[in-house]
Parts: structure tokens; C-alpha cells; sequence
């Protein structure tokens, strides 16, 4: 029976199926034409940007929220305008593949991106296609950009869909003596710790270490990136390092072992730490803090499994309690109450939003590790993994509200009641706050929040309704929670996503 034959574009519309992915988002022109209709045919849902740098970061937020690989499609006109989203991708990990249709995109992205992959023929489509998939997830993750020669997504080819599957990614498994070495050290120490990473939810490990925690009875903190990878409920979970120093980085600095796992080039964490064990996907992350341990370069997931195999069910130990006091105190500073007029504190936002959204454990959050550092959002009450999306500082403008559409369509497939909440801060809505009209059009559901300190009272909210969504000024403390629960309330009735701007101060 002869190979059926099929247009390229149509081809990559399965492919891009097949590894899981149910939306893309772009920024339409003459050369991706064929690819957005061949999406479309395929049952594939798009969300269309404004901008070819705003695409790229909601691609970017659906990859962040849904563990799985964002897609891209742009013409070659967009090139230059991709650079600024690849480059928020390839410096905090975030696996995505741009198709770009048409000459022009792979000088301004090679920069930018683990590969470029040109697709010269419609035949070397679906190979270039499955190996930008495999390449984007493995090792460390990022961007990898497919160029289409002009007229290729129109070209038909030979094509047989049952021949064809995903590429296999090298799993990075530890050696056997790396887990013996590392259980050893944990065992010897006098005040063990385990710090989880940004590639702990990345990697799906969030159970393996909870898992080590309990079995060990050693407790855990996070980064900021691997927020909520094991429940910041838990017991053994004693907080959170970094943006702002607080009870996690009191605890590591009291630890005479660490077992830091998926923390990625953040050496200066682990700089006061006796022993460290380091765990990373990226070799380059590994060392730099001078001090005694081991580096070991393993999936974060993998690593933790075969360590809790090791560790087997004679292993445990009893549970160390000198990090309780503090994170105790840490909690109760969080939901100081703050005057009832004026900015209200950062810690009195927390509180009410813990309180309005933190009994749902689906509630995601997304923001830039600036806004993180300046208004406490340690605080913030994460329940699940990639539930805390953070543009790392390496980012340039304009990632917030893009990704925070992209992060709600991902949710929409898992978990279509959550609340998803972007914060921003300044006397103005993030840039670009015309995608505000994006999230109009297609109805896309969620809670802008901004923080701000100027009593004039920026306009926001009149921006906000230009772009078709709904707002309202909070400028004390008793107004909070009201307006947090019309927000709420009003993002399910319209479809649409509502801005609370806040008179705040960074205090917590």
C-alpha cells in the first residue's frame, strides 16, 4: 500500500499533537497562514497576540503551568520580534519550540536558543519537528526554533503517521555509587536539610521528595522556582529561601548537609552550607560554592527515586526540630493586620489573599522574581507544584500578562475552576496591557492584581476597561478581601480577566 501523502503543514499539526500539546499561540501573517489552518483543522486551540514577543511568553506561561512543551508559530517577519520571549525561555529553562515559516528568524533567535533546526523540504519537516520536541525537553530545558524555507508548509510529502513517534530523551539517571555517596552524607549529618529547585517541578519529583523527607525525617525548604513542589503545608517543610531572607534561609544556614536538588546555577545559595550535595540536569550548574560535598548530574526526579530506594524502609531517623520556632514565627509575621487606611502592607495582602484563594490548592500565581523579592512573596500560599510561575531576573519586560494567558489556557484542560492570579507592580499595568485584549477576545478567565504606591491613583482600572475587562481601586485595608471576592466572582461570570490595583507598601 502506498504511503499516503499530506501537505507539511498538515503533518506537523499531528506531530505537534502527538507530543502532548493542545494549544499554540502565535502572531499571524502570509507565511504561517498554512500552519494556522492546518492547526485549526487539526483541533489544535490558538491564541493570537498582538505582539510576535507576546506569543512567545504565553507560550511560555502554558509551558511553565502544564509540564509539557510550548508552541510557537510566527513568519519570518517576526523574527526579531520572537529574540526578547526565547531569551526569557532559554535563561530560566522553559522548554518551547518556535516554528518560524519563511527566511529571516534564525540569525536574531541563534543567540537564544539551544538550536536552530532548518526545514529546508517538506520531507525534513517532521524529523526537524520531532527532534525540536526532544532537543526542548532534554537536559536542561529551552527553546529550539524550526525554520521553514518558503512554500515548505504548502509542499506535500509522503507521510504515514503510524511510522512516526516521539524521539526518545536521554533520561539522566544517577550511577549507583552517586546515590550511595549522597545517602551516606545525609546519614552522618548532625542537621541535614533538602533544598528543592525550580527542577524539582520540572522533573515531576515533588512526591520522591516529600517521600525522602518523611522517610529520612529530614526537612526541606524550597527557591522560589520549586515552590510548592512538595505541599508548603507539610511538616517538614520549614519555608522558603531567598526573596526576601526568611525562616528557609535561616535553616540553611544552620545545616551542616545539604542536598540541593534542581537549583540550577544559584551557587550563592549554598555558599554557607559545611557539605553540599548538588543535583542538576546542567553540568554548568554544578560547583561554585565553595565548599566540601558532590555534584552529580541526574534528572531531579530520577535522582530522588533511586535515593529513596536506597535508603530502603530501615533507613529512618528521627525528625530534627530545629528549624519549628522559626517558621512559626515567619507565619504569624505574615498576617500582621496593618493600619486600616493608607497603603496597606504587604503582609496584610498575603493574608487576604491566603484567604480569599489559599483554600484552593489549584491556585496559581504568576510573577516576575522582582515582585516576588520586593513584596514578600515567600508569603504567598502555594499548594501544588507549578502553582508559583516566576520570571526569573534574567527576563526583559513585558513576560507578565502574556504568560499569565498562556498559564490559564493550560489550566483550563486540568483544572478549569482555579483561580489564576498575576501580580505586578508599579503606578501602571504591566507591559504589554494590550494583550489585556486578547484574554477579552478569546475569554480567557483570571486576576490581575497590581501593587502600587502613588495615593494619586494611577488609571489602571479606566485602562483596564478599554481593553474590555472590569476593575476596581483598593485604598485600605477593609477593602481587600471585598474586592478580592468580586474579582473572583466576576472572572467566572464574564469570562474575563478582572484587575484589582492596590494601594500598597512593600513592608510585610
Amino acid at each position: 500500500m502506498p504511503t499516503p501523502r499530506t501537505t507539511a503543514a498538515a503533518a506537523a499539526a499531528r506531530i505537534v499533537r502527538d507530543e502532548g500539546v493542545d494549544h499554540a499561540f502565535g502572531c499571524p501573517d502570509a507565511p504561517g497562514a498554512p500552519l494556522y489552518a492546518a492547526f485549526a483543522a487539526a483541533g489544535l486551540g490558538r491564541l493570537t497576540a498582538r505582539h510576535p514577543q507576546s506569543a512567545v511568553h504565553m507560550a511560555d506561561g502554558w509551558a511553565r503551568a502544564s509540564g509539557r512543551t510550548g508552541v510557537v508559530v510566527a513568519g519570518a517577519a517576526s523574527g526579531p520580534g520572537l529574540v526578547p520571549g526565547l531569551h526569557t525561555a532559554h535563561a530560566d529553562g522553559v522548554p518551547l519550540v518556535c516554528l518560524a515559516a519563511g527566511p529571516g528568524a534564525a540569525g536574531p533567535a541563534r543567540p537564544v536558543t539551544k538550536q536552530v533546526l532548518p526545514a529546508a523540504s517538506a520531507a525534513r519537516l517532521p524529523w526537524a519537528l520531532r527532534e525540536a520536541f526532544r532537543t526542548a525537553r532534554e537536559g536542561r530545558p529551552g527553546p529550539v526554533l524550526v525554520e521553514l524555507s518558503p512554500g515548505t508548509a504548502e509542499a506535500e510529502l509522503a507521510y504515514a503517521p503510524a511510522a512516526d513517534a516521539p524521539l526518545p530523551v536521554r533520561s539522566g539517571a544517577p550511577r549507583p555509587h552517586q546515590v550511595t555517596a549522597a545517602l551516606e552524607l545525609l546519614l552522618a549529618a548532625r542537621r541535614p536539610l533538602l533544598l528543592a529547585g525550580g527542577g524539582v517541578p520540572e522533573s515531576g519529583a515533588g512526591t520522591a521528595l516529600r517521600a525522602l523527607a518523611e522517610r529520612l525525617g529530614v526537612p526541606f525548604v524550597d527557591t522560589p522556582g520549586g515552590r510548592g513542589c512538595a505541599g508548603d503545608g507539610h511538616a517538614l517543610h520549614v519555608g522558603s529561601v531567598g526573596c526576601p531572607p526568611g525562616t528557609g534561609d535561616r535553616a540553611l544556614a544552620a545545616a551542616d548537609c545539604v542536598l540541593a536538588v534542581g537549583t540550577g546555577r544559584g551557587a550563592d545559595l549554598l555558599a554557607g552550607a559545611r557539605t553540599v550535595v548538588q543535583v542538576d540536569t546542567d553540568p554548568a550548574a554544578l560547583g561554585g560554592y565553595g565548599t566540601s560535598g558532590l555534584g552529580i548530574v541526574a534528572d531531579a526526579r530520577l535522582f530522588l527515586e533511586a535515593l529513596l530506594g536506597a535508603a530502603g524502609e530501615g533507613t529512618e531517623r528521627p525528625a530534627r526540630p530545629w528549624t519549628g520556632p522559626a517558621r512559626a514565627t515567619a507565619r504569624a509575621t505574615a498576617r500582621a493586620a496593618g493600619p486600616k487606611s493608607g497603603p496597606v502592607p504587604a503582609g496584610r495582602v498575603h493574608a487576604e489573599i491566603d484567604a480569599v484563594l489559599g483554600t484552593d490548592p489549584d491556585t496559581c500565581f504568576v510573577l516576575t522574581e522582582e515582585v516576588y523579592a520586593e513584596w514578600g512573596g515567600a508569603a504567598l500560599p502555594v499548594r501544588r507544584e507549578r502553582r508559583l510561575l516566576l520570571r526569573g531576573r534574567g527576563g526583559p519586560p513585558g513576560w507578565e500578562i502574556p504568560a499569565a494567558l498562556g498559564a490559564r489556557t493550560a489550566l483550563s484542560a486540568t483544572a478549569p475552576d482555579a483561580v489564576l492570579v498575576g501580580i505586578g507592580a508599579g503606578p501602571g499595568l504591566p507591559y504589554p496591557a494590550e494583550e489585556l485584549a486578547v484574554a477579552a477576545e478569546y475569554g480567557v478567565p483570571y486576576v490581575q492584581l497590581l501593587l502600587d504606591r502613588d495615593e494619586r491613583g494611577p488609571d489602571a482600572v479606566r485602562l483596564a476597561g478599554a481593553y474590555g475587562c472590569s476593575g476596581r481601586r483598593v485604598t485600605g485595608r477593609d477593602d481587600l478581601r471585598p474586592a478580592l471576592e468580586w474579582a473572583r466572582k466576576e472572572t467566572v461570570s464574564t469570562r474575563r480577566p478582572a484587575l484589582v490595583s492596590v494601594l500598597a507598601a512593600p513592608e510585610v
